[in-house]
């Protein structure tokens, strides 16, 4: 599994400022939500913005590791949010996942990219529409097809810190239409550096794919934007999606 490893390596080079800032974004464009499910949550990032700003929250993630160091976050700044360990294409039973019980649900820093099979984004979008509540908005954002292809086999510099380096070498193969992300990593401890390394791997979904999935979910598209919530252009790397589910609609 990702994200074990790589996990204190993720929040000490920051990278979970992206879903903290879009958070922060969404709050200053939409309604305060009362209850919001964050969908691969990371180490909490988005989250915990949500539960600062007066939410009840509930952050999901496959990975253990990032769920520790969220947990951490939310008991360092007295926050009180729920976490829940699943897979987001099958989330178990549980009271705190009710349906049409969450006004927002949210899926941030391109997390929809790394489910790979066809059925997998259908599968989280008729989930959302299930937990989410009539007039409730689902956000999500994806590195666009244009953004994943222009992944021509260059070194990212991640991070470059005093004890810390990570680089992340991109690369695109049109062939099977994935990309991949090799993040390699040198940690100083004392006098000497440790080496690690993981790889990521993307899929690009088409926009013919996005509106299936949102459709199957009873779910409406109402925007398309940039990160920094202007109109998004055919051009752009990375797309945030807006939809709702509509009022009065009866989905379950």
């Amino acid at each position: 599994m990702n994200y074990r490893t790589y996990a204190p390596i993720y929040h000490a080079a920051g990278q979970a400022t992206f879903g903290a800032t879009l958070a922060s974004t969404i709050l200053e464009h939409l309604p305060l939500p009362q209850r919001v499910l964050d969908l691969a949550c990371g180490t909490g990032a988005a989250a915990l913005v949500f539960a600062a700003n007066g939410a009840i929250v509930v952050g999901v993630d496959l990975s253990p590791d990032m769920l520790r160091i969220a947990q951490e976050q939310a008991v360092q700044r007295g926050l009180d949010i729920d976490w829940i360990e699943a897979d987001i294409r099958a989330l178990p039973p549980d009271p705190r996942l009710a349906p049409a019980s969450f006004d927002m649900i949210t899926c941030l820093f391109d997390s929809l990219n790394q489910l790979l099979n066809d059925a997998d984004l259908t599968t989280v979008c008729r989930t959302v529409g299930t937990l989410l509540r009539p007039g409730g908005h689902f956000i999500f954002d994806l590195n666009t097809p244009v953004g994943l292809r222009s992944w021509h086999e260059y070194d990212q510099v991640t991070f470059d810190g005093r004890d810390l380096l990570v680089i992340n070498r991109l690369t695109f193969d049109p062939v099977q239409q994935r990309a991949y992300g090799r993040i390699i990593w040198f940690r100083r401890d004392g006098q000497r550096w440790w080496r690690g390394e993981e790889t990521h791997c993307e899929r690009p979904w088409e926009e013919t794919d996005i509106a299936a999935a949102l459709n199957a979910g009873g779910l409406v598209l109402t925007a398309r934007l940039t990160p920094h919530w202007t109109p998004a252009t055919t051009a752009d790397p990375r797309v945030v999606y807006v939809a709702m589910r509509p009022i009065g609609d009866e989905y379950v």
